[in-house]
């Protein structure tokens, strides 16, 4: 029986209702942070004149696989946003900066939130956040207000920066690779430098895309690990000291800061380098008669 109840149990974290969007909309932001790996380091073939037999083909393939996860990935936030609305309404809120739960809720493309007088300013589709969930720009829409001050998120001001960040780079990333696209197919793809400058550094984008959209869930879902049911000051160890936290967390910074380093500096020694050059046929040929006995003397 507790056997049967620790497998109903994980299933139901497993396929709990926000799991699957997650776990979706990670999956995707890893495929376009290597998409993008890989169009940055043909982009920087192409621009050098360098290895252009395989520069060329790999950079189309990569844009093909970036142009459809971008596109995937507008789907899978707009239903993970959706998701959220249910089951996390006050990370939502916190998301636009959205306060008032008797106002309809507008959707910022920028904006500045006022902590302490709770309100939120910039340029604003009037209602767009209420379309986007409710298909009706005339719709409330629940607000911070409605939760107690210990129920809902602090820093509503740092998490809708880093939410906005997010999806800015996410519709970057579709107008280039839609527009990059548009020009292979006009056969014009590897004429414009200008492109393949942009391309050669937009492998940044998708790494800070994917850090500010995880600090946007984190502190979005505080102050609960499990909304609504266990919270962040009860989840702590009682066994485990505040100075031993911190030096747990200095050690992982210096061990992953280190490895960084290592990482950087192996992957840019190797794209210097390139990929290893296929033979001439000048090579194949004087081989060819090298090992071949009917040419020896």
């Amino acid at each position: 029986m507790n056997a049967r109840a620790e497998v109903t149990d994980f299933w139901a974290m497993v396929f709990n209702p926000s799991s699957v969007d997650r776990l979706l909309h990670v999956w995707t932001g890893a495929f376009l942070a290597g998409a993008f790996l890989v169009l940055s380091v043909n982009a920087y073939y192409i621009l050098k004149n360098r290895h252009l037999a395989i520069a060329q083909p790999a950079f189309k393939i990569a844009l093909g696989v970036a142009t459809l996860f971008s596109l995937t990935q507008l789907f899978l936030g707009h239903r993970s946003a959706a998701g959220v609305s249910v089951n996390q309404p006050a990370k939502l809120a916190a998301l636009e900066g959205h306060f008032d739960s008797t106002a309809v809720a507008d959707m910022y493309i920028l904006g500045w939130v006022d902590d302490e007088t709770q309100k939120t300013t910039g340029l604003k589709i009037p209602g767009g956040l209420s379309f986007l969930l409710h298909g009706d720009f005339d719709t409330e829409v629940t607000g911070l207000n409605t939760f107690r001050p210990e129920d809902r998120p602090r820093q509503v001001n740092a998490i809708f920066q880093f939410y906005h960040l997010m999806v800015a780079i996410g519709l970057t990333l579709i107008a280039l690779t839609l527009y990059a696209s548009w020009q292979w197919f006009r056969g014009r793809l590897f004429d414009k430098r200008w492109l393949m400058y942009i391309f050669a550094w937009s492998v940044l984008l998708p790494q800070i895309a994917n850090q500010v959209g995880w600090f946007t869930a984190e502190m979005g879902r505080q102050p609960w690990v499990v909304y609504g049911h266990l919270r962040t000051s009860d989840a702590l160890s009682k066994a485990v000291s505040a100075n031993q936290i911190l030096f747990s967390l200095i050690l992982f910074i210096l061990v992953y800061a280190t490895l960084l380093v290592l990482f950087l500096y192996l992957l840019n020694k190797k794209i210097k380098h390139g990929p290893d050059d296929d033979p001439t046929p000048e090579t194949i040929g004087e081989g060819s008669k090298r090992d071949n006995p009917l040419f020896t003397h």
